[in-house]
Order: structure tokens, then sequence, then C-alpha cells
């Protein structure tokens, strides 16, 4: 896929992700980009915790009261990777909060009649 391609991947990740959920959690802008049936897949004491958008948004509602000053800081991020086998695509990125290393993201995408969407994610906290 050339540049057309990855550019409107890096678009659906800006607009849904960074904007939508880590700007100001417009459920609008979330689910432009993210798939019904999206799902973060969680590592948590070597289990696996499916979460959905809904329950994403709501996460985060409770980690800006946790963390205000973190969730106030400018969000800032860069792409590591867009790779693109047919219709179907993945993103890493490196997002941080301010001068904080929030986390590295792996985005899986696919794409659907209306565009790309965001159908799953992992991450990685920085220790």
């Amino acid at each position: 896929m050339g540049d057309a391609g990855k550019e409107s991947i890096r678009r659906v990740i800006e607009k849904a992700y960074i904007q939508g959920i880590h700007g100001n959690q417009d459920e609008q802008l979330v689910r432009s980009g993210f798939h019904e049936d999206f799902a973060m897949l969680v590592l948590r004491d070597d289990a696996i915790d499916k979460v959905t958008v809904d329950e994403w948004l709501a996460r985060v509602e409770v980690m800006k009261l946790e963390n205000p000053e973190m969730w106030a800081a400018e969000t800032r991020y860069s792409v590591d990777l867009v790779d693109v086998s047919g219709y179907a695509a993945v993103a890493k990125l490196q997002v941080f909060k301010g001068e904080v290393h929030f986390s590295t993201d792996f985005m899986l995408l696919y794409r659907f009649e209306e565009g790309w969407r965001i159908v799953s994610k992992i991450f990685a906290i920085p220790s």
C-alpha cells in the first residue's frame, strides 16, 4: 500500500485515539475510528482482560480523577511503524503525556467499506 493508504491509517489513529481517547474523550470522535467489536487486550497478572470502547472510556475517566495533572498535560506521539498487507494493518506508536512516556501502543486495523477502523490494541507501559 502506498503512502496515501498509510496516511489514512495515521489520520484514523490521530483522530479516534489521540484526540478522542487522550484528548477530550469525545465518544463520537472515538467511535469514528474504532470498530464496534474493538477489544483492547490488557495483560494483568499473567491473564488477558478484554476491554471494550465503553469500558475503556470509563477507565480513562477514573485515570483522569487519579492523576489530573498528567491528563491535563499535552499529549504527544510518534508513529514508529505502519505496516499494511491488503485489508489488514498494524501501527506502533509512542505516546507521551507532557514529559512522561505514557505507553507504547500496537494498534491493529482492518479496512472496511467505510474505511480503516481500529479493531484491537495491546500496549506496554514503560517501567
